[in-house]
């Protein structure tokens, strides 16, 4: 049967879920095309042999023939062998991908479909058909070394690192004159990671690496990137347009594409283009606006883990932040007794926070961050400020880490403004690799300033500590004091301890005492100091 003549601008939709085929259709025919339905395969080769149609929309997944053996029919016809067909996968893993290419695909598209994305790229096959032919091929041979080149791709130590990498891969592209990747962190605020090439070598605006885009800037972009890919023109952009300096200033068409993570919108990454020879007639926005998409996908993939982690770290540090602007924090007290007579002679001052987080895990994540001596210094203050209420005559025991027993500056000047004297616990959980370097650190304190190991028996607060830094307290963990009167072991760990610090001039401290029966058990091995909830809960001080 000789073939009908159709609208040049004819799409054939070729699905066998109705709802979904519906669905392009309308979005197809909104945008101007007229449409064709079919259910399956056969239905859609029966179509191709009796109407004209100027591509065909195709679905990979149906029954009777799948859309993969459907593009090999279509291309075996030499009628159809230049059609422009556009997969529909459900399958984002790039080997479908290859697959269909390898097959014939003109290109695809990933399920669920974006409307924006179907009629850019089908816009992107219909526009200048005579070069388009040869253009394609080449462009999607071109895209296809770049994207098999970032999937292979190590991710490096950095997110600005890994993106630097992306970047000058994409720019590899002879139609790419550069690339840009932009992370929103927590508060949305835009962050350069990296860009090919440097703004500096580039002639642009300067745009530090690493340095926020500007609140404005920054707030368009994740507007915009919230509801999907676009494009601007470098003849439609006034001055101060995203474009500018994201992408080269002498690019004639940026490409903006989101990188998402199961949703979530992490970031853009911006390319700018410019014709090849050869390229007349090509839509350059489209096919800029299609490379732009695939990259996205793969460096999104590749960069998630990283700037997921960098969002956290981020709304860590500013939690953080608030905490220390706040003072959200309390200073509490808890009594440290002699064991026998149960007569206070000092303190162990310890911190909680307002928002009824462990005090451990958090200043382990100030620390991670680079922020704990200013936390642990905050922290220091308010407890030697709140301390001018605690009775006459009573030290008071600071934990301290070995880190900022270092930053002896702030340390001086915390332990001179204390109305009495002070006990720096030093704290077991980091390691201490200069024993010099910390007994000198500790010694710029000042001679009315004692020092103490704590939880001795356990992590790196081993006995070489006292050996040599030579503290006058050692404190004894609660885990060897929980349970020591029903215990010999114990009791026989203890009392070597004690003769060990008592022959060393230092005198050891129990922690945890819950019981009497383990005041007493420690009164017979002859410890002389012990903190606990049986001689003193910790308490805040009434002001």
């Amino acid at each position: 049967m000789p073939v009908r003549g159709r609208s040049a601008e004819t799409v054939l939709v070729v699905d066998d879920d109705a709802v979904v085929r519906s669905m392009h259709e309308d979005v197809l025919r909104r945008a101007g095309f007229a449409c064709i339905p079919a259910g399956d395969g056969r239905e859609a080769l029966e179509v191709l042999r009796r109407h004209r149609v100027a591509a065909v929309l195709l679905d990979d997944t149906m029954p009777v023939m799948s859309g993969i053996d459907v593009l090999r029919r279509v291309r075996a016809d030499p009628r159809t062998q230049t059609l422009p067909v556009i997969l529909v996968t459900g399958h984002a893993e790039m080997v479908n991908r290859v697959a269909g290419l390898d097959a014939g695909a003109s290109d695809y598209l990933v399920k669920p479909v974006d409307p924006g994305e179907l009629i850019a790229r089908v816009r992107a096959q219909l526009r200048g058909q005579a070069a388009w032919t040869r253009v394609v091929e080449e462009q999607l041979g071109e895209r296809a070394a770049i994207t098999g080149s970032l999937c292979r791709l190590r991710v490096e130590a950095t997110p600005e690192l890994t993106a630097a990498v992306i970047c000058r891969e994409v720019t590899s592209s002879p139609r790419i004159s550069s690339a840009a990747l932009v992370f929103f962190a927590e508060d949305g605020t835009g962050v350069l990671l990296a860009r090919s090439p440097s703004p500096e070598a580039a002639g642009s605006p300067p745009v530090a690496i690493g340095r926020p885009l500007g609140r404005s800037l920054s707030r368009t972009l994740r507007r915009r990137g919230s509801s999907g890919p676009w494009t601007e023109e470098r003849s439609e952009q006034p001055p101060g347009a995203l474009g500018i300096p994201l992408a080269d200033a002498a690019s004639p068409v940026a490409a903006f594409a989101p990188l998402r993570s199961g949703g979530a919108l992490l970031g853009i990454l911006v390319i700018g283009a410019e014709q090849a020879a050869g390229d007349d007639g090509v839509d350059l926005g489209s096919q800029t606006l299609s490379a732009a998409i695939d990259f996205a996908a793969v460096a999104g993939a590749l960069l998630a883990p990283a700037l997921e982690q960098r969002g956290v770290t981020e709304s860590l540090r500013a939690e953080l932040q608030w905490i220390l602007g706040g003072q959200a924090f309390t200073p509490v007290f808890q009594p440290i007794c002699e064991v026998p007579t149960r007569d206070i002679v000092g303190y162990e001052v310890l911190t909680r926070f307002a928002d009824g987080a462990p005090p451990e895990p958090r200043f382990a994540e100030a620390a991670q961050l680079g922020m704990g001596s200013d936390i642990e210094a905050a922290t220091m203050a308010a407890a030697v400020a709140a301390a001018a209420a605690l009775p006459p005559g009573s030290w008071l025991s600071v934990n301290v880490s070995p880190p900022f027993l270092m930053d002896s500056e702030r340390l001086v000047a915390l332990a001179g403004s204390s109305p009495r004297p002070l006990v720096i616990e030093l704290t077991e959980h980091d390691p201490i690799d200069d024993y010099p370097a910390i007994r000198a650190a500790f010694e710029r304190l000042g001679p009315d300033v004692g020092l103490s190991v704590d939880d001795a028996g356990t992590g790196y607060a081993c006995l070489n500590h006292v050996l040599s830094l030579r503290p006058e307290f050692v404190k004894l963990d609660r885990g060897w004091v929980h349970g020591i009167d029903t215990d010999p072991a114990r009791q026989a760990l203890v009392a070597g301890l004690e003769h060990f610090t008592s022959s060393t001039d230092c005198r050891m401290i129990a922690e945890g005492v819950e019981t009497p029966e383990e005041l007493q058990t420690l009164v017979d091995l002859g410890v002389e100091l012990a903190q606990g909830f049986l001689l003193g809960r910790p308490a805040a001080l009434r002001a």
